[in-house]
């Protein structure tokens, strides 16, 4: 039974492999020239953005019908990416990567009206 369910779960995460992997690659490349990124730490970044993105795309899964708990869980694994970011880029990248950050959560948060 559990070579079963888990033979099951790599073949799911082997379908979303590929696609996730573009993904983080997209990203991390897109952040390597916002913030200015050397060839090691973009391949740093990359895994990390790997890393979360299956994370995330466990944490949908796993909380589909729990929408609070899922956004707990996402908000969980965005603080720890941006920690292990903080380790990764030099003082100057890390800020301009928060600086992009908040303009982003910004532009997506919509206004309040009253």
């Amino acid at each position: 039974m559990f070579a079963v369910g888990f033979g099951a779960s790599v073949s799911c995460l082997a379908q979303q492999g590929p696609d996730l992997r573009a993904q983080a690659t997209e990203r991390s490349r897109k952040l390597a020239q916002q913030v200015s990124l050397d060839d090691a730490r973009s391949i740093q970044v990359r895994r990390l953005t790997y890393a979360r993105l299956v994370q995330e795309d466990e944490a949908a899964r796993l909380y589909a019908d729990d929408p609070a708990m899922q956004q707990t869980k996402l908000r969980v694994i965005s603080e720890e990416y941006t920690g292990k970011l903080k380790a990764v880029l030099s003082e100057t990248q890390f800020l301009r990567y928060t600086a992009l950050n908040a303009a982003s959560s910004t532009a997506a948060t919509p206004a309040i009206r009253p």
